[in-house]
């Protein structure tokens, strides 16, 4: 077996079968999809066990209580028996023949972590593939701290998005790398974990995936625990940076952990401007990894003084508040 895509799928009715549509029709890879009911309420199962009947040969259903997203996947990383996992999202979907010429590629090259490319799509309209830096476009085959090195410097181009990504299934699980349940913004913690571990990452400039920018969905509100789950990341990477013995990876680290702590700063001061606690929290963190050396002019800013670096951002109109915004889709 080849490869195994792991399909989460939480109350999706409206989407599920296009996602599906595009992924069945995937042809020259030795495939299975491991469809995982995350305890939906609406007609998402009976969809599953339409399309389990359609391709048993090709076909695993996990049925499962809403454990979240995290939980969805890593129950079909326990199921997957592929050479390399695919994660996709349930209302998304492929263009096939852009992903079979990604799979095989990253193969012969016999990566850990092959990282693509995407387009963002709403109401018909696909967006022009995302920016990647021509630098990484350009990359060769390194180790995952050094490409975490490359997309963190000058142009930035981190993305933490794992449905463009393939990943060499044995690397994960020797590794321990699952996704931490009971979070969110899951991938924003477990790409730079996998990117610490790989030996051979590289990117593929193959936009194969379509991204669906829905209302609703589970990033289109900020909540508590959103800000919440942000924190707990930056802790854990933070330990993270303190295991590091070499310069590789870093100083990268350090860049990432301050740029999101930045923002449960500028999120909790938006609720509650009498809060010092996070900025505390954010002045130690920039001292302990040396944010001063990271050359980042707001970020500065903001250990210098928290009330000038929001007023600052309201006068440039990049105030950051606890309202997720959906990309504008400019089509390419």
């Amino acid at each position: 077996m080849e490869l195994s895509i792991i399909v989460p799928i939480y109350n999706v009715e409206s989407y599920l079968r296009e996602c599906l549509d595009s992924l069945y029709k995937l042809e020259g890879v030795d495939y299975e999809i491991i469809l995982v009911n995350d305890g939906s309420t609406d007609s998402s199962l009976e969809i599953i066990r339409e399309y389990e009947k359609k391709y048993a040969g090709r076909t695993q259903v996990v049925d499962k209580k809403n454990g979240g997203l995290s939980s969805a996947r890593n129950a079909g990383l326990e199921r997957a028996r592929g050479e390399y996992i695919s994660f996709i999202d349930s209302d998304d979907f492929i263009e096939g023949t852009l992903f079979q010429e990604f799979f095989h590629q990253c193969q012969r090259e016999k990566l850990d972590v092959a990282v693509g490319n995407m387009r963002y799509y709403q109401e018909g309209k696909a967006s022009a593939p995302l920016f990647r830096s021509e630098r990484v476009k350009a990359g060769e085959t390194m180790n995952g701290k050094k490409f975490l090195d490359l997309i963190m410097d000058k142009p930035k181009c981190f993305r933490e998005e794992v449905v463009d990504d393939l990943y060499r299934r044995e690397f994960l699980i020797e590794n321990g790398l699952f996704f931490k349940e009971g979070i969110l913004h899951e991938d924003t913690l477990f790409t730079p974990l996998v990117y610490l571990k790989a030996e051979k990452v590289k990117y593929l400039d193959y936009p194969f995936y379509f991204y669906r920018q829905r209302v609703g969905g589970i990033m289109s509100a900020v909540t508590q625990k959103s800000i919440d789950s942000l924190g707990e990341i930056c802790c854990i990477l933070e330990k993270e940076h303190d295991k590091i013995s070499g310069r590789d990876g870093k100083s990268a680290l350090s860049k990432l952990i301050i740029s999101f702590y930045k923002v449960v700063v500028y999120r909790e001061y938006e609720k509650n401007p009498k809060n010092r606690d996070f900025y505390q929290n954010f002045r130690k963190i920039y001292l302990k990894l040396k944010g001063y050396r990271n050359g980042v002019l707001n970020e500065n800013l903001l250990f210098i003084s928290l009330e000038l670096s929001v007023l600052i951002r309201k006068i440039l109109n990049r105030e950051i508040k606890n309202v997720q915004k959906i990309p504008e889709i400019k089509e390419g």
